[in-house]
């Protein structure tokens, strides 16, 4: 169990940048009567304009990116934001595997109420 989380840290170690939140790409038209985005049957979107959205201190946050290195940069940044997730959820199911003996370790399944009184439990501690 311990060499799997020597490995697991040692990749998140690795993981650099890290961005949260999504990256879109998008096509708008402007305001000109005679642009060519403004053509009926065939119009010609300007673009694409690249959005990272994501949240910070509880509001979405959008920024415009140009093609680039700033842009690749965010890309990687979120696909390591996904490989950090996954690999601190194995991280998690690792170590609390390890803290109950081998007799009442974590199990994926539990009890079908388990949760519903887990939940309750939490509410009643954050009030006080």
């Amino acid at each position: 169990m311990e060499t799997k989380r020597s490995v697991i840290l040692e990749e998140l170690i690795k993981l650099t940048p890290l961005c949260s939140g999504n990256l879109y790409e998008r096509y708008t038209p402007c305001g000109k009567k005679n642009c060519r985005c403004q053509d009926k049957e065939n119009p010609k979107l300007h673009g694409p304009y690249y959005i990272w959205a994501r949240i910070v201190n509880g509001k979405q946050v959008t920024r415009t990116l140009r093609a680039g290195s700033d842009l690749e940069r965010v890309k990687e940044g979120i696909e390591n934001y996904r490989r950090f997730q996954v690999l601190y959820g194995d991280l998690l199911r690792n170590d609390e595997a390890s803290v109950l003996s081998t007799n009442r370790a974590v199990r994926d399944e539990g009890k079908k109420n388990s949760t519903r009184i887990y939940k309750k439990r939490l509410k009643c501690s954050y009030t006080n």
